[in-house]
């Protein structure tokens, strides 16, 4: 239900577009590591490719007194993305160019959540992260937990 739901989630910020921007990607660190991501690093920040990476997730569930399950927790992390350069001037650069957009793009993620039926968050953490994977890619670690009933 969660990876639906993320992937329905970024096919909304495309719809948004004329073209598509967001791409999701299901797997762990070791994983994504291993993807072929656009080089677009030169582009202006509305121009790039953005990347929805869930890494990893944990379900829980709920269990009423007659043992049927009435919600589901799921936990986990994920993170927002767009190629960067290793040799971008400073952090600052970095943060201001990257990272603070994304903090906006978190921020539609979190309330396209709250808009879907069932669902409902109740731990949201960012942290920033630059430089990650052989593609030097900067953006966001979102730790999460989502509630679904």
């Amino acid at each position: 239900m969660l990876v639906e739901n993320l992937k329905e989630i970024v096919e909304q910020l495309n719809a948004l577009t004329t073209e598509p921007k967001w791409n999701f990607k299901y797997g762990k660190d070791d994983w994504q590591n291993l993807g072929d991501y656009q080089k677009d690093e030169e582009l202006p920040f509305a121009d790039r490719q953005k990347y929805l990476l869930l890494l990893w997730k944990d379900r829980g569930f709920t269990i009423n007194k007659h043992g049927a399950i009435t919600s589901y927790r799921y936990s986990g992390e994920m993170v927002l993305l767009v190629r960067s350069k290793f040799s971008d001037p400073t952090y600052e650069y970095k943060y201001e160019t990257h990272i603070k957009n994304l903090e906006a793009e978190s921020e539609r993620i979190y309330n396209a959540f709250l808009e879907c039926d069932g669902w409902s968050i109740s731990a949201w953490s960012e942290i920033e992260v630059s430089n990650i994977y052989d593609t030097n890619m900067d953006g966001l670690k979102i730790k999460f937990s989502i509630d679904y009933e």
